[in-house]
């Protein structure tokens, strides 16, 4: 059982924590498999978004020039992204660009959108790869929330034992999709030059209805440009010169991504794959096109790049909060990113996060969808705005006419992006309200509300604890009082009094609770017997309530000599497996929490190391 709990533990155990997370200098060849994976595997859900929106509508004959509007909008964007990274090729994403550029308070916003867009990246993943499994074998189509919770815990413990088996899942999901999508193309567009099929035609509706169609469409179809963060941060990971590999990588990944889009969204087009049969678009096209053989691979590529995609943001995950942490607005202990306790603990945050998403809606993709883009356009816009920032204020230091003009055609780039991407965030926001983008609103202002709670009182700390001029010496204490607490004559508490005793405390006692004349007696015989050499104060307690008398007893002191300080001893056990903790210690910690907040009182917790045999 021993070496089972052991290897237990080495099995959850961050590998290498000091170096997984350090930063990795790459070509572009790997970059891009391992940045664009993300935007790549929307691939398999975003024609859906579009198809859904307009059978709607009745308008499925837009599919092709819906899908061509996407795409345009992930260029646009693309070129966006590829200004950022190569201004800023050693910066990491848009939470540090809007911090710096439009200030604290809307790098908070930045931040909780990406906090949120990181649970969502994970509840979207597992809901489509259980979809996925779903439709090849259908046996599992009541499961498919149970399934995507599986795979929420195979990801977080992925996430535990190092990054070299993501980065090869991302190699060869990223080329193998791409080439199942280009093998789909090409026996798709054969076949439908050898016989003769109709593809799907718009159906008659009124102008409003149309464009409300068209509307939506473009806007769960720009889940696409969903993975363009983890683009923005991958200058820090290429090496020199960073800023141009990573643009390159930025542009390649797109163009990637935007072709496999356009490829399955035009394939359902002329396969007539209209949205009202079940299960993902890119599957039925496959069986339109070549039968099951071909969906089974499909279905097989998907679910190792769905995998691939979002194992990737745990560590965005921990990187982002570390930076958070930095600037005062989580805890400061996250800022140790490769510690193995921060590790877990963001493995967890986002694992247990996404799976109340996968609970709540039900493991609904159209529902996901809509509540995941409404919080990726909220850091996007943001973004935009701060590159406009900051092409401004290069713009206005150049001399250069060739500068000039450059800088002046990027800012163009960055306002017609950053309008772009508020109508889609509106459109969003509007039509799908009351359909989850309200949720995602609450949890962003829930997010931002705390963060600057958590910065306040930082603040408060900082201004708190912060020298003066005016503050002199501080004055030495007349002289110090050592107490140790004795919960019963033993070796912990032998030790305790010896160490207090090499302290050499002004004064010291040994301080005793006890319950009655009988208990009292044989706390004085054993103390006689081993003779400590130091006064025992026994205090009677006889509803068997440790903390209050003690703590009564030290305020009384302390309150007598107030120029004296106060050191209580506290013995404590170290034991040896985690659920002995609940056996031991329990009232002496909340003790040593109570006597904390005392003025003048200092604790020390004595161990004791338990010995193997009392270990077990």
């Amino acid at each position: 059982m021993h070496r089972f709990w052991s290897a237990l533990g080495r099995l959850l155990s961050p590998e290498d924590a000091s170096t997984r997370l350090g930063r990795e200098r790459w070509l572009t060849r790997l970059a891009l498999p391992v940045f664009g994976i993300s935007m790549l595997s929307t691939v398999v859900y975003a024609p859906d978004a579009v198809v859904d929106a307009l059978r709607g509508g009745n308008q499925a004959g837009a599919i092709p020039a819906m899908a061509g509007a996407v795409v345009g909008i992930m260029l646009l964007l693309a070129l966006a992204y590829r200004s950022h990274v190569r201004a800023r090729p050693d910066a990491s994403g848009d939470y540090q660009l809007v911090r710096e550029e439009l200030g604290p308070r809307l790098g908070v916003f930045t931040g909780a959108a990406l906090l949120v867009d990181y649970f969502f990246t994970v509840a979207v993943s597992v809901s489509a790869a259980a979809a996925v499994l779903a439709h090849v074998v259908p046996w599992f189509g009541d499961w498919q929330v149970v399934i995507a919770l599986v795979l929420i815990g195979l990801l977080a413990l992925g996430a535990l034992r190092g990054s070299r088996t993501q980065v090869r899942l991302s190699v060869f999901g990223f080329f193998a999709l791409l080439a199942v999508i280009v093998t789909l193309l090409a026996m798709g567009a054969l076949r439908a030059a050898l016989i003769e099929i109709e593809p799907l035609q718009p159906g008659s509706a009124t102008v409003i209805t149309a464009l409300i169609a068209y509307a939506g469409a473009i806007s769960s179809g720009a889940v696409m440009v969903t993975g363009m963060e983890h683009l923005a941060v991958s200058g820090p990971y290429h090496k020199a010169p960073r800023g141009v590999r990573a643009g390159r990588t930025v542009m390649i990944a797109t163009l990637a991504a935007a072709g496999s889009f356009f490829a399955v969204a035009w394939l359902a087009w002329t396969y007539r794959v209209t949205g009202w049969v079940d299960g993902p678009v890119v599957l039925q096209v496959a069986e339109r096109v070549a039968g099951d053989w071909l969906a089974w691979i499909v279905a097989g590529v998907a679910m190792v790049v769905l995998y691939a995609a979002s194992s990737t943001t745990y560590k965005r995950f921990t990187t982002l909060t570390a930076a958070l942490a930095r600037d005062g607005y989580l805890p400061s202990q996250l800022t140790a990113k490769s510690d193995e306790q921060v590790i877990r603990g963001g493995v967890a945050a986002v694992s247990i996060a996404a799976a109340i998403v996968v609970i709540a809606t039900g493991a609904d993709i159209e529902r996901l969808i809509h509540m995941y883009v409404v919080g990726v356009f909220v850091a996007i816009v943001l973004g935009q705005i701060g590159m406009i920032r900051l092409m401004s204020k290069r713009l206005a230091l150049a001399t250069a006419p060739g500068r000039i003009r450059r800088l002046a055609l990027t800012r163009l780039v960055h306002v017609i992006a950053a309008i772009v991407s508020i109508a889609v965030w509106a459109v969003v926001l509007v039509f799908n309200f009351f359909y989850g983008a309200w949720a995602t609103i609450a949890v962003i202002a829930l997010l931002v509300v705390a963060m600057m709670l958590i910065s306040r009182h930082y603040a408060a700390v900082n201004d708190d604890v912060q020298l003066r001029e005016e503050d002199g010496p501080f004055p030495l204490p007349s002289s110090t009082h050592g107490i140790v607490l004795v919960l019963d004559v033993n070796k912990p508490a032998l030790r305790a009094l010896s160490y207090a005793r090499a302290a050499r405390h002004s004064t010291i006692e040994a301080l005793a609770v006890v319950t009655g004349p009988e208990e009292s007696e044989q706390m004085r015989e054993a103390w006689m017997l081993h003779d400590p050499g130091v006064k025992l104060v026994m205090i009677d307690a006889p509803t068997r309530d440790l903390i209050t008398p003690v703590l009564d007893y030290v305020t009384s002191w302390h309150r007598r000599n107030e120029r004296e300080v106060v050191v209580v001893y506290v013995p404590e056990f170290i034991v040896g497996r985690w659920w002995e903790t609940f056996l031991h210690n329990r009232e002496s910690a909340r003790l040593r929490a109570l006597l904390l907040d005392v003025p003048g009182v200092v604790v020390s917790a004595v161990p004791w190391q338990l010995s193997e045999d009392a270990r077990g």
